[in-house]
């Protein structure tokens, strides 16, 4: 039985200019020290960074193996990342947009992302439970960039 994709999005102020937050966000070296649970992580390429996470969820136990691809990047307003992640037993494809938009002295941060693929053991966990896990990598991931911005 097929499910419905799981959906995510938000915005995020910050106090960068736009052009600062974009290169942050698309700077594969600066993104992997924003991942949280990061294991290890590899730039394979300027635009792919391989990486091993090792998630603390009850559902989800082991390492999970992340390649992270950016695509459509229109600097400073958008990009595109395409997430896929393996592990034992699961399978997940994720498709991100970003958005930039200056506002005031800093920017705003205007975000999608959608599970397109799960296959597995872990397709068999509810979409509540993976949003609620979903949604607390996504507050420790903003916090890291916050912090790389120097914005606390």
């Amino acid at each position: 039985m097929a499910k419905e994709p799981t959906e995510f999005g938000g915005q995020e102020r910050f106090a960068a200019s736009s052009e600062r937050l974009y290169a942050l966000l698309t700077n594969l070296d600066s993104m992997a020290e924003t991942i949280p649970d990061l294991v290890s992580a590899e730039k394979v390429d300027p635009q792919t960074l391989k990486c091993v996470v090792r998630p603390g969820f009850s559902f989800l136990r082991g390492t999970m193996r992340l390649s992270i691809a950016l695509a459509d990047c229109q600097p400073p307003e958008r990009a595109t990342m395409n997430i896929t992640a393996q592990g034992i037993g699961l399978s997940m494809g994720v498709n991100s947009n970003l958005r930039i938009v200056p506002e005031g002295d800093g920017s705003r941060l205007e975000w999608t992302a959608r599970i397109d693929q799960l296959q597995g053991l872990i397709s068999a966990v509810s979409p509540g439970l993976i949003r609620a896990a979903a949604d607390q990598v996504i507050r420790q991931a903003w916090s890291a960039v916050r912090k790389q911005l120097g914005e606390g």
